[in-house]
């Protein structure tokens, strides 16, 4: 007999959050004869429909609210969270009535993880709590995920293991905590195979007024919050500038380097464009949902920031054959091959390993061959596998409990 569970998460695909697509492709290849996933979630933008049925046990539900920015005010945030709450709760009591929940899966931001604990108060139904990050902008967030979520969970998974230090801090028991990486498609990326193709994508892409075929693309893909990605990015634009300067007239002008992304903290990252006088060359490109063609022309990525879980965008970036550039955060290591990573904040190693890769093209093919090996193991086929044993064991000792 099947067990019914329930994803509850305020972003789902083809929002390109980070959690949005982690809800969407774990209930995906986890959903089979054995496991019926049922998503609750807001509706992503432009997004009409009720409820969507991605395969006979996938099913989303779509709430009649919009998943906010996290630059939004508080009041919005606030009324927001109150919003989600009630909606998220009587889809939940719909579907209990109709299926009977076995399990409730939800993460960041806390809000799911709060209805999920007044839900197993109520019917004892267990639940499993995904933490992403530890980067919130909310301390409410920290307070209700040490005070009222992570008693009440049945398992808590971290993303990183790095994480272990906050819990331990904060004097909870660390046994409830396991380890399951974020996975990836490897199949869905590729790399162009020829001039033609790679010219096809940047017309495509609207990028020729910017980019000519010839030219070198190095791109940073991330959300712009301070402490975790802008200040980083600050620290790659000046190691590029330092990279930059050394370079021969005919090299800087096909060499361009585009940020992806948006938030909050933007106008930093373009203040210090400005002053470096580097607009010719760099780009913020806003919000991407195209960002498989990004990596598919690009020559590099790079993710320097100070503080990560387990980073998708470096997954995705390798499964393209596009090296990487990193600091030594999170799970770095679990994915990339050693000589990609510099220590957080220098931006010298930045600008010498810039220089290194560019010069040593046989160099970035060895870090490529050498990471796609490192996640292989990250498919989201084998992530499942583990999803889907967590699942079974949570149930089983809930029922003998019960």
């Amino acid at each position: 007999m099947a067990s019914n569970i329930i994803r509850l998460t305020t972003r789902i695909y083809p929002d390109k959050a980070g959690p949005a697509v982690y809800a969407y492709l774990l209930s995906k290849y986890v959903s089979e004869k054995y496991f019926n996933m049922f998503n609750i979630t807001c509706r992503p933008d432009g997004f009409t429909d009720k409820t969507k049925v991605v395969n006979s046990h996938f099913k989303i539900y779509y709430l009649p609210i919009t998943s906010p920015r996290w630059d939004t005010g508080a009041f919005k945030q606030l009324l927001f969270l109150i919003k989600f709450g009630f909606y998220s709760f009587k889809r939940l009591l719909k579907i209990h009535r109709k299926h009977r929940i076995d399990l409730i899966h939800c993460d960041n931001p806390a809000v799911t993880g709060f209805v999920a604990t007044i839900f197993n108060r109520i019917f004892k139904i267990p639940f499993i709590y995904t933490q992403h990050g530890l980067d919130s902008h909310f301390k409410l967030n920290f307070l209700f995920e040490i005070n009222q979520i992570f008693p009440r969970s049945a398992k808590y998974i971290i993303v990183s293991r790095r994480m272990i230090v906050f819990f331990k801090k904060n004097k909870l028991d660390t046994n409830k905590l396991i380890w399951i990486p974020v996975g990836v498609e490897l199949d869905k990326f590729y790399h162009v195979k020829s001039d033609s193709e790679k010219e096809r994508i940047i017309s495509d892409l609207k990028l020729d007024s910017i980019i000519n075929i010839d030219d070198f693309i190095i791109i940073y893909v991330g959300y712009m919050d301070l402490k975790q990605k802008v200040l980083g990015m600050i620290d790659f634009l000046n190691g590029f500038n330092k990279f930059f300067a050394n370079l021969n007239d005919n090299q800087r002008k096909n060499l361009k380097l585009l940020y992806l992304g948006d938030g909050k903290y933007r106008n930093l990252l373009e203040n210090e464009l400005n002053n470096l006088n580097l607009e010719e060359n760099v780009f913020v490109m806003g919000i991407r949902l195209d960002i498989e063609k990004f990596y598919a022309i690009s020559d590099f990525l790079a993710l320097t920031s100070y503080m990560e879980g387990f980073p998708t965008v470096l997954l995705e970036a390798i499964a393209s054959d596009v090296p990487c550039i990193c600091t030594d955060v999170g799970e770095v290591n679990e994915i990339l091959d050693e000589d990609s990573i510099v220590p957080c904040g220098e931006r010298e190693e930045i600008a010498a390993k810039l220089n290194a890769f560019y010069i040593d093209r046989d160099l970035c093919r060895k870090m490529v061959e050498n990471s796609l090996n490192k996640i292989k193991k990250f498919d989201w086929s084998i992530i499942a596998k583990q999803i889907k044993g967590l699942y079974r064991t949570t149930i089983i000792k809930s029922k003998m409990n019960t």
